[in-house]
């Protein structure tokens, strides 16, 4: 399980049938993972906040969200999520590829109408879905009764979970933005460019010109975009990669803390202790002791 794997789906409980596409997370920020960092993935995801407060980044835009919001996530889309300071956040993470819902019929209305768009990122909807309106009723049903399905698993479940979807996607489409789409940001394809070379390289020397000649950025207006696109500086979101692939490495690798430190591209141990226990408050072995104890079954 590879660091974006782990900071998704660690302790959590899995819905999912070998052969269907449709998974259900349940997680809990700041006990699952302090906060889910800048990604994105090829299906469609919907975060259906249970409990608490936060704020889901997507786009380069910060939503907040509360019990009963409803955040759908558009294929490809860089997002993120953090729970408010002190307040313990439960949501749903569902997950599934639009072609669960492709029939493959050759100019299918829904395919041209509704599919395409929500993958291409033109089909625009309020969001995020707050609850004690119109909109929220329909999507939520939906959602609800795709879950109950899951959960209760009736011969052809499946089927049951797909019309669930229909209905989900048919009340984006019915209380769609009709004005004319926004573009899509112009450095996303940039940032994402970045994002994975710190996933592949982040344990190696990393500077801000390695990042900005990457895709061909002056350093000033590579600063200035990353900045802008992801809310953090280029220094600040490697470091933060580091520390919570250090925190992943510390609960599953029996490796010591200095190993540790070094394979996540810290080359000062007493640099790597004082960032650890600035964003954990504890030192890593105080973490590695405290996770080893509240550690759950799968």
């Amino acid at each position: 399980m590879n660091l974006e794997e782990y900071s998704q789906y660690r302790e959590t409980l899995l819905h999912e049938q070998p052969g269907f596409a449709y998974n259900t997370y349940l997680c809990t920020i700041p006990q699952d993972f302090a906060r889910l960092d800048l990604h994105w993935h090829d299906q469609m995801e919907i975060i259906y906040v249970k409990k608490g407060r936060g704020t889901v980044t997507a786009s380069s835009r910060k939503y907040p969200v509360m019990a009963g919001s409803i955040m759908p996530i558009l294929p490809g889309e860089l997002h993120a999520i953090d729970g408010d300071p002190g307040v313990r956040m439960e949501y749903e993470n569902i997950i599934f590829p639009l072609s669960l819902l492709d029939n493959q019929v050759e100019n299918d209305w829904a395919r041209r109408n509704i599919l395409t768009p929500l993958q291409m990122g033109t089909l625009r909807f309020p969001r995020p879905i707050y609850a004690d309106t119109a909109m929220h009723a329909e999507v939520s049903a939906a959602l609800d009764a795709a879950d109950d399905a899951c959960s209760k698993r009736p011969d052809g479940y499946s089927l049951l979970v797909r019309s669930s979807l229909f209905r989900f996607i048919f009340a984006l489409y019915t209380h769609r933005i009709r004005e004319e789409s926004l573009p899509p940001s112009p450095y996303e394809d940039a940032i994402k460019q970045v994002l994975l070379y710190v996933q592949n390289h982040f344990s190696e020397p990393i500077t801000v010109s390695d990042a900005a000649s990457l895709i061909d950025y002056s350093d000033a207006h590579f600063m200035r975009v990353f900045r802008r696109e992801t809310g953090f500086t280029f220094g600040e979101y490697l470091s933060d990669y580091r520390l919570r692939y250090a925190s992943y490495l510390l609960r599953e690798r029996p490796d010591s803390v200095g190993a540790i430190a070094s394979l996540c591209g810290f080359d000062n141990f007493s640099y790597f202790i004082r960032r650890f226990r600035r964003k954990y408050g504890m030192s890593p072995r105080e973490y590695r002791s405290h996770g080893r104890q509240n550690t759950k079954s799968p």
